[in-house]
């Protein structure tokens, strides 16, 4: 998965699964670079899948979860 597939992918499920915190990140601003934390985290777990594999998307939707209890 390229840096950017990867970057909108994470965008996209965040937006779905967390329109909440989505929203409240783009309003303050800070979407991009929390956006940015969220792909590093997922990165490894992103190499060579795609985005059409159920279990890839479980797998960063738990690891976004994860982040946000951290927040």
């Amino acid at each position: 998965m390229t840096d950017t597939i990867a970057y909108d992918y994470v965008k996209l499920l965040l937006e779905e699964e967390f329109p909440e915190i989505y929203l409240r990140f783009f309003n303050n601003g800070i979407l991009h670079y929390e956006l940015t934390n969220i792909l590093e985290l997922c990165r490894p777990l992103m190499t060579g899948l795609d985005e059409d594999d159920r279990f890839l998307r479980y797998e960063v939707t738990g690891t976004i979860a994860d982040y946000l209890q951290e927040d």
